[in-house]
Formats: structure tokens, sequence, C-alpha cells
């Protein structure tokens, strides 16, 4: 009887001081959660754990408010960053648009300076031949007033001999026939 009623008194004891069966749960953390991202596990006081991972890392909560604040920071930087990259790739691929544009402007505006080179070129020959035609017909107008110039002093010089001869043949036709009279 009396190892009942210490058997009895013992599992009273037992009861009455023992942990709740809820409180007591035994949380386990896997191996896998040494490689997992995200938000961690909060340890609540008066529970047990199971650890499989190699390495656990403790820190309260205002380290890890802070190391969050790092991480969240950042991300917004990584963001910005990114953000950042696909303004430059969008402003780099703009401007090899317009570098290629302006390439085919440049070999347009050389095919018409080309085109244009080669029309002055035409025109300044048609300019010259139109010149060396003008040289020639001047010089053909120049000999042809230096003949008019030469027929009309030898005409002055042929009309001034025959005035000169008539008045010769008047004076000696005036001279005989006032000699005969």
């Amino acid at each position: 009887m009396k190892n009942l009623l210490l058997f009895l008194l013992t599992l009273t004891v037992s009861f009455s001081y023992s942990q709740d069966t809820t409180s007591s749960k035994i949380i386990e953390i896997p191996e896998s959660y040494a490689d997992r991202q995200g938000e961690p596990f909060l340890v609540k006081r008066d529970s047990l754990y199971v650890f499989r991972t190699p390495d656990i890392y403790l820190v309260n909560k205002k380290t890890f408010l802070a190391f969050k604040n790092v991480f969240t920071s950042t991300l917004d930087q990584d963001k910005m960053t990114q953000s950042l990259i696909e303004k430059y790739s969008q402003t780099l691929s703009r401007n090899i648009d317009l570098e290629r544009k302006l390439k085919i402007n440049f070999q347009a505006s050389d095919s018409l300076d080309l085109q244009v080179y080669k029309r002055t070129q035409e025109t300044l020959a048609n300019t010259q031949r139109a010149l060396d035609y003008t040289i020639n017909s001047l010089e053909k107008a120049s000999n042809s007033l230096e003949i008019v110039e030469k027929n009309t002093k030898r005409q002055r010089r042929k009309s001034a001999f025959e005035k000169i001869l008539f008045a010769i043949g008047g004076i000696g036709i005036g001279v005989i026939v006032g000699v005969t009279l």
C-alpha cells in the first residue's frame, strides 16, 4: 500500500508540474532549411526544437530587423540598378538605330553629292566647249573684220587714186583742148 501511495503521489506530482502537451510540441528544423530563402523560423520561449541542419545562427530581433532592412535596401538598389541597365540598353539600341539611319543618310547624301558633282562636271565641260566655240567665232569675226578693214582701206585708196586720175585726166584733156584751140 505504501508503494501504491508513493506511486499515486509521484503520478500526481508529475502531472501537476509537467508541461502541457501543446506547449511541449517538438519543432523539427529540416536539413533543407540551410539552403532556404525567405523569412526565418521564429523561435518561441519554452519550445523544443530539433535541428537537422549542420549549422544554425541565432540572432536577436534587433539584429534580424537590421539584416532585413539591409536586404530590402539591397533589393531596392538591385531594382534601381536593373532599371538603369534597362534604360541604358534602350538608349544604346536607340543610338544604334540612329547611327544606322545617319549612315544611310550619309550614303544618300554622298550619292546626291556624287550626282551633283557629275552634273557639275558635265556643265563645266559644256561651258568649256561653248567658250572654245565662242573664242573660235571671235577669232573668225576678228579675221573677217581685219579683211573688211583692209578692203575698206584699199577701196578708199582706190577711190582716192581714181579721183586723182580723173583730176589729172581732166587737166590733161583741158590742156589738150586749150592748146588745140
